[in-house]
């Protein structure tokens, strides 16, 4: 193969991004250092299947590689379909979370696919696109005549510190929302959560990128004047020494004037006040902590390996030093009860944050999945409910002993509320009643009418979105809202 595509497909209802993808960008990274031709186009800056056909007719790629999650799938063969139609001759590889978890079903389902990389892709498709034969390739699903080879496993990187950091090369980044460059530090995850699928992808074995070579990442963007970056990492605490040693190649390198966030999640048992007290020193100022649920009961169920008061613990020592938080729960967990339920909204009602509730969502092969589906509590088949949305939609896919499907609509409703309520409060506390209400409002206004502005026109969203928030930075200004009195060390 002379000439990949990178495509980024649109998801379902997904406004602008603010960032581009990460996995994606590291992919190019490699194809460009290893000298071989390639292009990208992410569909979600708007594009649709003309943009990509224009694209394609351009490129005139021998292979078109494309990410695919696992929500919404169906809409990815969809486009398959129709690339396969007008593109006989070009060649459909996919990868990304949906394969790494259904493998050989994804070229059975949707014959139009040609290749499947399971897994970490980086090497796999190096060795694809240098010409390696196919059967010695380690990760990838093939097709030889009417069978589909699946070979056997790559391995987990172990020195993620030989993979080169994205450099977006070919990525539009001047049409993403924000100035801000995500970045990835380790990959893996140890633990053991029911309703996870990390493990597909990165396995369980935690491996991790040393502090030099992050900074090099962030610095390299801080010459181009970019200071906002976002840690994406599952699990970016898990090795504290390690997070003082980015903090002091950061100061010593005089990178000031930084604004760092751990947007994905950070585990609350990982941090202490002294660790975080040294990250807010050189730039960190916004975290998300997964609490899940506010009863220790449940957390136990979930194999979260934490309690809320650790959890809680960490929330506490956060807002003292000044950090903007976010927390996310989920609601469905099988075991858990109308007083679990308003454990969570206590938790979240106490303290001036964000809360964000979902739905739990079983995946197919995590413990979750396999739990629901021996006992028999599906209430919608999980090639529906992967293909609509049902993270945000009150519509249970599955019911519990403890929870009907009409309590769970219940207390689904009652949870929107919280997280209204508590935003209303944090905002309060932080602008005054009136301030704060008024900003309150003009958020939930915002996400309601940027959503659908999107599906119209995302110049238009990006343009609207900028004015927003323009409007919200002269009108607010963003002040810390919790003392440093009572902050436990």
């Amino acid at each position: 193969m002379k000439k990949i595509l990178l495509v980024q497909p649109r998801i379902r209802k997904s406004l602008l991004p603010s960032i581009p993808s990460v996995g994606l960008g590291l992919l190019a990274e490699v194809l460009e250092q290893a000298g071989i031709d390639y292009d990208v186009i992410d569909m979600e800056l708007g594009y649709k299947y003309p943009n990509l056909r224009k694209k394609i007719l351009k490129t005139n790629p021998d292979v078109i590689g494309f990410k695919m999650s696992s929500l919404y799938y169906e809409d990815n063969y969809a486009l398959f379909r129709m690339l396969k139609k007008e593109f006989p001759d070009i060649k459909i590889m996919v990868g990304g979370a949906w394969v790494s978890t259904v493998k050989k079903q994804v070229l059975v389902e949707c014959p139009e696919v040609d290749f499947g990389v399971v897994r970490e892709g980086e090497e796999t498709l190096i060795e694809f696109m240098k010409g390696v034969s196919l059967n010695k390739i380690n990760g990838l699903i093939y097709r030889k005549g009417k069978e589909i080879i699946q070979n056997e496993e790559r391995q987990s990187i172990a020195e993620l510190d030989s993979l080169p950091f994205p450099k977006y090369r070919k990525f539009e980044l001047s049409k993403y929302l924000s100035r801000k460059i995500g970045i990835i530090t380790s990959r893996g995850c140890p633990y053991q959560c029911i309703y996870c699928t990390v493990k597909n992808i990165n396995g369980r074995q935690f491996r991790i990128r040393n502090a030099k070579g992050i900074v090099d990442e962030i610095e390299y963007w801080y010459k181009k004047g970019i200071i906002q970056f976002s840690i994406l990492d599952d699990n970016f605490a898990q090795v504290k020494k390690r997070v003082y040693d980015i903090c002091d190649e950061i100061e010593k390198r005089g990178i000031k004037g930084l604004s760092l966030s751990c947007s994905n999640g950070i585990r609350a048992d990982c941090v202490d006040y002294d660790v975080l007290k040294r990250m807010k020193e050189v730039g960190f100022n916004y975290l998300c902590f997964g609490v899940e649920s506010g009863s220790n009961k449940v957390l136990k169920i979930m194999k979260k390996n934490e309690t809320i008061e650790t959890i809680e613990k960490a929330i506490i020592n956060a807002l003292s030093l000044g950090y903007s938080l976010d927390l996310f729960f989920v609601v469905g967990t099988p075991g858990e009860t109308w007083k679990d339920i308003e454990d969570s909204a206590k938790v979240a009602m106490k303290y001036p944050v964000k809360s964000y509730f979902f739905n739990l969502i079983p995946f197919p092969t995590t413990e979750l999945y396999e739990f629901i589906k021996t006992n028999k509590l599906f209430l919608i088949k999980p090639k529906v409910y992967l293909n609509m949305d049902s993270l945000s939609l009150n519509t249970p896919v599955y019911y519990t002993k403890e929870m009907s499907a009409k309590q769970r609509k219940k207390a689904y409703t009652m949870l929107q509320k919280v997280s209204n309520k508590s935003r209303q409060n944090m905002f309060v506390i932080r602008y005054g009643k009136f301030k704060g209400r008024a900003y309150s409002y003009l958020v939930r206004i915002n996400e309601r009418f940027m959503q659908d502005i999107f599906n119209i026109s995302p110049d238009l969203y990006k343009l609207l979105s900028q004015i927003y928030i323009f409007t919200v930075k002269v009108l607010f200004n963003f002040q810390t809202f919790y003392k440093k009195q009572g902050a436990e060390k």
